[in-house]
């Protein structure tokens, strides 16, 4: 009995929409079959990965330039004693002819992923050399009252996509932004508010959740674009990582929130969740100047590219190694191929031992109809 990985990015969409029967949209569709064999970089041994393309299939086998201990598929069957996808929610459970699934309360996952999780969490967290406030807003008088404490906030949808569902407001909403409000409060039963705080860095304490035990999982390093899409991840060792976030804040201040969370998240998940997940926080600078940990601005209970990123350097970098890990998308035919060749030709690799000690290593295989890219440089 085998387990079986899928890649599906839609994750979030599909938890937003709550239906059984969503359909996620033609670049979401694209976005997993480009990226579709990127678990086989975290699969355990032995396992199977879900694609959409017999290409890919033969990649897997001859065309990695490192050795990974899975095979590509391309249909799912009975055979698999477990299916690990990105991440659950009601429409992949139908997508999939299932009635439960091992480990996971679907129906009550989709209510831990909305973000008033975090808005609970975040006072339990908060120490000295922390700093956060997080508000569950539920009329918009809520929101105009939480708006004018404050110079500048962010407003949350409790689900949406990747950066999505996320608007800025200085002072009293306009007519458009009104709408919205009422549309997510009416949709959602609240909206989140946030003050705007100015941010150092972006980074993340991951987790793993087996049976009832929670344990840390690393730390994750980085960025996203103005909107608060993720862009790449910095890869390091995890103690590298700790002491760059050292420069800032105190061991002492990180050691204590990774305690709390494991703790917390133990309570918080009671046996409804397994695999891994992450806390999204931010090194901001206040008022006086001092840098202050907000330990937690986003709670993804599912894969992410920390994860991957984590477990992809712990696996198969040289451990003095530093680097980028990268999602970029080309929007017309061929243009991801010219990069990735370009990318091939600029950054030799060089492996020792079954491990990267530099160069330009892709994820996924390109063809000249692939618009994601998924890559390392070392």
């Amino acid at each position: 009995m085998k387990k079986l990985y899928l890649f599906n990015p839609e994750n979030d969409m599909a938890l937003a929409s709550g239906s059984p029967y969503y359909m996620p949209p033609a670049s979401a569709k694209k976005m997993a079959n480009d990226l579709a064999v990127l678990p086989a970089w975290y699969a355990d041994a032995g396992s199977e990965i879900l694609v959409g393309d017999s290409r890919q299939v033969d990649w897997l086998r001859d065309g990695c330039r490192l050795s990974l201990p899975v095979n590509g598929v391309l249909s799912v069957t009975d055979e698999y004693e477990e299916i690990i996808p990105w991440g659950w929610s009601p429409a992949l459970k139908h997508r999939l002819g299932m009635d439960t699934v091992r480990g996971v309360d679907v129906e009550t996952l989709r209510g831990l992923s909305s973000r008033m999780t975090a808005v609970n969490l975040l006072p339990k967290l908060r120490i000295e050399g922390t700093i956060g406030e997080s508000s569950w807003l539920t009329s918009l008088e809520n929101v105009s009252a939480f708006s004018l404490k404050h110079d500048r906030v962010l407003l949350k949808a409790p689900w949406s996509g990747s950066g999505k569902g996320i608007q800025p407001l200085c002072g009293l909403p306009d007519d458009n932004l009104q709408g919205w409000i009422r549309r997510i409060i009416a949709t959602q039963g609240g909206v989140v508010g946030e003050p705007f705080y100015e941010k150092v860095k972006d980074f993340a304490m991951e987790f793993k959740v087996e049976g009832k035990d929670v344990a840390f999982g690393g730390y994750s390093l980085f960025e996203t674009d103005a909107r608060g899409i993720y862009k790449e991840n910095f890869l390091a060792s995890d103690a590298t990582i700790e002491e760059m976030l050292s420069e800032y804040v105190s061991r002492e201040v990180l050691h204590a929130i990774r305690k709390s969370l494991l703790q917390e998240l133990s309570l918080l998940l009671g046996g409804n969740y397994q695999g891994y997940l992450g806390v999204d926080m931010m090194i901001v600078r206040s008022e006086e100047g001092k840098c202050l940990v907000h330990p937690c601005v986003e709670v993804n209970l599912r894969m992410n590219m920390g994860v991957v990123s984590r477990l992809l350097f712990d696996r198969f970098m040289v451990p003095e190694a530093v680097g980028r890990y990268v999602i970029e998308f080309f929007p017309q035919r061929g243009e991801a191929l010219k990069a990735h060749e370009k990318l091939m030709s600029q950054h030799t690799l060089v492996i020792e031992g079954g491990r990267v000690r530099i160069g330009y290593l892709p994820l996924v295989p390109v063809f000249e109809d692939t618009n994601y890219l998924i890559y390392v440089i070392i």
